[in-house]
């Protein structure tokens, strides 16, 4: 049975934010999803390149960006929490490490990278905080 710091009365986060796939060739995953399933996309420039947003019918959220060059292609779902620093606290208590420490994207939030014990990568993103919570 875990000890209380391991598992606080509360979740982390009880959803996934959203998926973002890696792609070898953006428009091509793009045109399929379209096709496909008939998701809506807009472009978004980031400082890394052009992002492609997704809403799935039905609520769901992601994005496509261009694989890395040493990057194999891929999807990675995100974790929305409320609290970054100790999900990552918690993440490493509990045997995961930390794959890409802290990003912060500029008016929309922060995330990092773990692999969880038995290979998986997974994220956890936190909603940009607004007002006199944006001091913390």
């Amino acid at each position: 049975m875990p000890d209380s710091a391991e598992s606080p009365g509360e979740p982390l986060g009880s959803s996934f934010a959203f998926t973002e796939m890696a792609s070898q060739d953006p428009v091509a995953t793009r045109k399929f999803l379209e096709k496909v399933f008939r998701w809506s996309f807009r472009s978004v420039r980031m400082a890394q390149g052009e992002y492609l947003s997704f809403e799935i019918p039905g609520g769901g959220r992601g994005g496509i960006r261009p694989t890395q060059p040493t990057e194999s292609p891929s999807s990675l779902s995100y974790v929305r929490v409320t609290d970054l620093d100790h999900a990552r606290e918690r993440v490493e208590r509990a045997g995961g490490t930390v794959v890409l420490p802290r990003v912060n994207v500029p008016g929309m939030g922060s995330f990092f990278w773990f692999r969880i014990p038995g290979g998986p990568v997974l994220a956890c993103w936190q909603d940009e905080l607004s007002g006199s919570d944006a001091t913390r």
